[in-house]
């Protein structure tokens, strides 16, 4: 996996999170060939920035790191969080639930305007000693891992984007790459 450099450095930083998402990215980089590119915080075309995108054969994909421990649980529409002291399930802010699908709509709607694949998929990067869990009939619209050998297994499972695809995807998150050539037009169409 290619790594590219980090964002800008003038935004503030969340250690706990950049250092894991370096952790995830070096786990990914030993599964993961060179097909795939790691970028951390970019911003492409001035959208807030995103902690971490994967772009490779296997799609688009955006990372957000939750620093939050503990038990949460979305049942029938809502999030909860396991409270000890009562133990009981409690309601829950899941604002980093929504940060994380956020991300991944900023990001698709930035390729859209690009006329890219536009497909991004949002994940949730949990801490360790933390579980996620939900009904088996909610749709969480997204990805919740944080094993990275599953992680890296879920990125290569399908091919959805060609090389040149993921060239141009590159360019747009990386503006030090140059853009690749598109085929040029025929007289005869």
């Amino acid at each position: 996996m290619i790594r590219h450099p980090l964002g800008s450095r003038s935004r503030r930083l969340n250690l706990d999170a950049f250092s894991r998402a370096d952790r995830l990215a070096a786990s990914l980089g030993r599964t993961l060939d060179d097909g795939f590119h790691w970028f951390r915080r970019p911003a492409p075309g001035g959208i807030e920035p995103i902690e971490a995108v994967v772009v490779g054969p296997g799609g688009t994909w955006t990372f957000t790191f939750a620093t939050e421990r503990g038990r949460f649980r979305h049942r029938n529409g809502h999030w909860y969080r396991w409270n000890g002291s009562t133990e009981s399930w409690v309601p829950w802010d899941a604002q980093v639930v929504n940060v994380a699908r956020l991300a991944a709509r900023r990001l698709s709607i930035y390729l859209e305007r690009a006329t890219q694949p536009a497909t991004v998929e949002a994940t949730l990067v949990p801490e360790r000693d933390s579980e996620v869990a939900w009904d088996p009939g909610d749709r969480l619209g997204m990805l919740v891992e944080s094993d990275p050998e599953r992680l890296a297994a879920r990125l290569a499972r399908d091919d959805v984007l060609t090389p040149g695809q993921v060239d141009r995807i590159v360019a747009l998150l990386d503006p030090r790459q140059p853009l690749p050539q598109l085929a040029t037009e025929t007289r005869l169409g």
